[in-house]
């Protein structure tokens, strides 16, 4: 015990040591410093004669120490150090490769035989030492010593807190190094930015919603004032200093502190007499905290001249577009050509691109042109010619090719008779060049299409009611021009009767009135007596009073088309047919289907459902058309069902959408739809998902309960394995206090009675608190057996009306015939308790508390969202009360070990988690139903007992037994348990054999001792208590075993874990029950 003190104190004393360093070492300013700090503390914790920490130069070849710490003894080696010198080649090579260098005494050292290692000892003047190495990407960067010139036994902790001390010094060493550049850094930056000159300020707005209303100034630069105009801004509000301040600006700042986009652009304020600023705002720290950084500048000058450039530019544009030139800019001495993009786009040149004499205006021209305009151009720069520039070219378009016919016109400048300048406009004129050859071509055409053609072509002076027909009348009608009279009244008489009169109006209506252009489609007589389908077209030509003079058309021969119109008419009738069937096909698949289908219309009105709406949902179909699609919707669907609508609306397919319908019986059903528009409204089909619903909800709950057992579990280990020790170290204090009672004189004091009572019901109490760690943890030894639950409640009444008070009453509800539970009578007893107390503090006005029991058998649907629990019947006990109640989260973490909604001081918040552990580990569960305001009901449930039903046998008190020349083998690995009992054993008469663990007690299972009962611990370290009963048992077939536990994890449940002749006891215990329990067995 007093090691471990020393331990525990020398720990604690490193603990503060380090904390202390740690603080030491933060406070300081500058590398140095560092190093020579926690040499001194080192050195001083450790009480040595020196200490250092030095620093390897780059070359790797010495050390430099800034200073380190003597107490007198040596001298100090600041300065720096050869490494050779001062470690040798072996303890240098050792420390390159990271180990730490450990000398207790340097005339024992087996390295005192090299001489590198003797000479390095004697420089520095140390006899024992360690040294540890700092090493870094493989390289030896620092090392941290201490010396002695004596020789010393240096400890585990002596070694471990100078690696310590090294490893903090070199990262305390680092920060600071990183800290001096830093500042250096934030120097350079605040020198950059207050030499800027651009403003800048940093600004921090304040909103309303989402409306920026005004912002204040964080920070600005030297530029600012002069920029703006405005002084000492800094902390003040722009709504201050500038109340009149355009809104915008503050809409922007808001835009960027949002969203995150910085913003570039140009604006005014008219505070600041109209300036212009060229405005970079971003964003400089996450979003919330509405910072944002703004650099500017005033262009107002720059904006001035640009606008009245800009005017310029825009007047000259104008003048220039309204006739429709390109402006070009000639400079012969320089050789440079100025295009604008009218230019440009003459000779084929994208905009903007540069252009030059040579290769963009002389390469070109069309290569008949080039001579001449090249000409042209230099009769212009004579000063003895008339200094102006005409000429018409072709140009053939650089990129695209085209030929383009320009007129130019220019003026040339001189100075002294030298030209500069040559300036003018250039124009397309290639409509007026095209018109003309047009003109000139199309007589021509005209004259050779007349000839060429299949069209007849026709001329019909009207004043005359002349008309002219081709040759094509001939070829592709069969009427001999000789014989046709050139009348209208001819060509009329030939259209079918059917059509004559159509066609009559027609073309009389587009000659009387205002029209141009006369089409039509009809039948024409061909000479052998047929009709042609032809398509004829005409063209009316008036004079200048708009009257008409004459008509040029052509007749166009269509009847092998027409031909194939008809047919095809045929082929679309059969598809016509085919198509009826097939919706024949979609009626019958609409009306068979098990899904359910719908037409409605995008506002969500139901135009049509098919019978399965009947089937799956019990609505008739008038019940349903023209209803509104979401008035059966489950509200909690209407949103993302009516976004789904929507989006059909507008011409989205939608594969899956799931909500809920009502049915007519007011129930529910889960469906899933597949819907896309058509014909101007929405098309669905909805299948029936509603058990898929159910099952991934029941799976849900299976996993949340689940999740609620594996975390119960992991508490449960922790609070088990500290009720085991807990419940050790309480064996030891009540057994002790039992044996003084015991051993001290008949006629002691009062007081020390007293004292001993006071102690041993604390440590009883104690003992019940690890007993409720154990009951949630489910370790606690269960004795399980049949229990009349409607008797141990009657039993309990008057414990419960004492435990709730007179404010609250208490009724027993007890159902006849309730079967035998299989449980632990105690636990149930404690389970009960905790709940009246419970419901005791929920009802501080009062109330009633209620217990009822009952039977139930819970089937597979019901148990298989909870883990472990098997289907059965089970004996069910609810506790209700009508006090304050609990709200879902509360209900969600009540069976949480050491949760609770009590005052500090009056709860551990282990009842209802002990509650829950007992009932699972009885195998059984337990279930809370409360609302806030609406009282609390706790249902246990516990097995049925299946079996004969043993009346419960009086022990009466009797003095301890003595033994009869027995002997018992003791294995306990407690001393303070394993002394008591011992003692306990010897005081009644027993010889006693001890062992400390499982390996000790088996020489003597195998001697020829005598052994009349094996007393074992279950936990022991090695072989465990039941592998010890096991090996007793192979040599001493009949031996008579009682185990003692704190609680062991697999003897939870007595039954399961003893075996014939085996008992248990659970820790702690009074020594009177043990030797009862002892005697009892041994008599057996």
């Amino acid at each position: 015990m007093q090691s471990h003190l020393l331990d525990r104190d020398e720990l604690l004393a490193r603990q503060a040591f380090q904390l202390a360093l740690v603080d030491l070492l933060r406070g300081l300013d500058g590398p140095d410093l560092i190093m020579a700090a926690a040499a001194a503390t080192l050195g001083s914790h450790l009480g040595v004669a020196r200490c250092g920490y030095g620093e390897v130069v780059p070359d790797g070849t010495a050390m430099h120490i800034a200073g380190d710490w003597t107490s007198g003894a040596l001298h100090s080696l600041a300065g720096e150090t050869r490494l050779l010198s001062a470690f040798g080649t072996g303890l240098l090579d050792d420390l390159r490769a990271g180990k730490t260098v450990i000398v207790d005494d340097c005339h024992t050292d087996p390295r005192s035989s090299d001489p590198d290692y003797g000479a390095a000892w004697t420089s520095i003047g140390a006899c024992a030492l360690i040294v540890f190495p700092l090493v870094r990407h493989d390289e030896l960067t620092a090392i941290l010593y201490v010396h002695e010139p004596a020789p010393r036994i240096w400890t585990p902790a002596d070694i471990a807190l100078v690696e310590d001390v090294a490893l903090r010094t070199s990262d305390a060493v680092e920060r600071s190094r990183a800290d001096v550049a830093l500042k250096a850094s934030e120097e350079r930056f605040r020198s950059l930015f207050n030499s800027l000159d651009a403003g800048f300020c940093l600004i921090e707005l304040a909103f309303e919603g989402a409306r920026a209303v005004d912002y204040r100034f964080i920070e600005t630069n030297a530029a600012f004032e002069r920029e703006t105009g405005l002084s000492d801004v800094v902390g003040k509000w722009m709504r201050d200093l500038v109340p009149d301040l355009e809104e915008r600006w503050y809409a922007i700042y808001a835009r960027v502190a949002t969203t995150g986009e910085p913003a570039r652009f140009e604006d005014h304020v008219e505070a600041f007499d109209g300036r212009w600023y060229d405005v970079h705002a971003y964003r400089v720290d996450e979003s919330g905290t509405n910072r944002v950084a703004v650099l500017f500048n005033d262009i107002s000058e720059r904006r001035r001249k640009d606008i009245a450039l800009a005017e310029s530019q825009n007047e000259l544009e104008l003048a220039t577009r309204v006739a429709q030139l390109g402006r070009f800019d000639y400079r012969p001495i320089e050789g440079t050509l100025t295009w604008d993009d009218r230019c440009r786009a003459l000779f084929g040149i994208s905009p903007g691109k540069p252009v030059d004499y040579a290769s963009s205006f002389l390469a070109n021209l069309h290569p008949d042109d080039r001579v001449a305009a090249n000409a042209a151009v230099l009769a212009s720069l004579d000063p003895q010619g008339t200094r102006t520039f005409e000429a018409e070219y072709r140009t053939i378009g650089q990129e695209d090719g085209v030929e383009r016919h320009v007129s130019a016109h220019g003026a040339a400048f001189f100075d002294d008779d030298t030209p500069i300048r040559l300036i003018g406009t250039v124009q397309d004129v290639s409509r007026d060049r095209q018109a003309q050859a047009a003109l000139r071509e199309t007589s021509e055409r005209l004259r050779l299409a007349a000839r060429a053609t299949n069209d007849a072509i026709w001329d019909w002076d009207l004043r005359r009611n002349y008309v002219l027909w081709n040759e094509a009348l001939t070829t592709a009608y069969g009427h001999d021009l000789a014989s046709v009279d050139p009348t209208g009244d001819w060509w009329i008489d030939h259209i079918h009767p059917e059509d004559r009169g159509r066609i009559d109006r027609s073309i009389h209506a587009v000659i009387d009135g205002g029209g141009t252009e006369w089409t039509e489609e009809y039948r024409f007589l061909r000479a052998d007596g047929h009709y042609a389908d032809v398509l004829d077209r005409g063209y009316l030509i008036r004079d200048e009073a708009g009257q008409p003079l004459r008509m040029i058309g052509a007749l166009l021969d269509q009847s092998a088309r027409k031909a194939v119109e008809r047919q095809l008419r045929a082929v679309n009738e059969g598809l016509e047919e085919a198509v009826v069937a097939s919706k024949a096909d979609r009626d019958r698949l609409w009306d068979l289907s098990t899904d359910i289908m719908l037409r409605a219309e995008y506002d969500g009105t139901i135009v049509a459902v098919n019978p399965a709406w009947t089937e799956m949902l019990g609505w008739d179909m008038e019940e349903i058309i023209g209803r509104p699609l979401f008035a059966l919707l489950h509200p909690d669907d209407v949103d993302h069902t009516s976004e789904g609508a929507a989006g059909i609306a507008r011409g989205q397919i939608i594969t899956r959408i799931d909500n809920r319908y009502r049915c007519k019986d007011g129930s529910y059903r889960w469906i899933s739809w597949a819907a896309q528009p058509g014909d101007g409204m929405i098309n669905a089909v909805g299948r029936d998902i509603t058990e898929e619903k159910e099952n991934e909800a029941r799976l849900a709950r299976v996993e949340d309960a689940l999740r609620q057992a594996q975390k119960m579990e992991a508490v449960g280990q922790l609070t088990g394995g500290i009720a085991h020790d807990f419940n050790n170290m309480l064996t030891g204090i009540i057994g002790g206090l039992d044996m003084v009672r015991r051993n001290l004189p008949e006629v002691r004091h009062e007081r020390v009675d007293r004292y001993i009572e006071a102690a041993t019901v604390s440590a009883n109490r104690a003992a019940g608190l690890t007993q409720r760690l154990l009951a949630f943890s489910r370790r606690q030894s269960l004795d399980v057996k049949a229990v009349d639950v409607g008797d141990l409640v009657d039993g309990m009444e008057d414990l419960l009306r004492r435990t709730l008070g007179e404010n609250a009453g208490l009724e027993v509800r007890r159902t006849p015939g309730i079967w035998p539970a299989h449980t632990d009578a105690n636990q149930l007893e404690s389970a009960l308790l905790n709940l009246a107390i419970n419901a005791r503090d929920a009802m501080p006005e009062g109330g009633l508390l209620t217990i009822e029991t009952e039977n139930a058998h819970l089937d597979a649907h019901y148990t298989e969202t909870i883990e472990d629990l098997e289907p059965g019947d089970f004996v069910v006990i609810g506790v209700s009360d009508t006090g304050t109640g609990m709200s879902a989260s509360v209900i969600a973490k009540a069976f949480d070990p050491f949760f609770t909604t009590k005052p500090i001081g009056q709860g551990t918040g282990l009842g209802l988690s002990m509650i829950y552990g007992f009932a699972r580990q009885s195998g059984g569960h337990v279930r809370i139903y409360s609302e806030e305001g609406q009282g609390t009901t706790v249902k246990l449930y516990l097995p049925r007992f299946r079996g004969t039903v043993e009346a419960p046998v009086e022990i009466a008190d009797a003095e301890l037994p003595r033994a009869d020349g027995e002997q018992v083998l003791l294995v306990e690995d407690d001393p303070a348990v394993r002394m008591l009992i011992v003692d306990v054993l010897q005081g009644l008469g027993y010889g006693v054999l001890e062992a400390a663990d499982g390996r000790a007690a088996v020489p003597f299972l195998e001697s020829e001792q005598r052994i009349d009962l094996l007393v074992s611990d279950v936990g022991l370290p090695g072989i465990n208590g039941r592998q010890v009963a096991e090996i007793a048992r192979v040599h001493r077939p009949g031996l008579k075993v009682l185990f003692v536990t704190g609680y062991a994890e697999k003897a939870a449940v007595r039954g399961d874990f003893l075996g014939e002749g085996m008992d248990m006891i659970t820790k702690p215990f009074a020594l009177d029950v043990l030797a009862n329990r002892i005697r009892a067995m041994i008599g057996r």
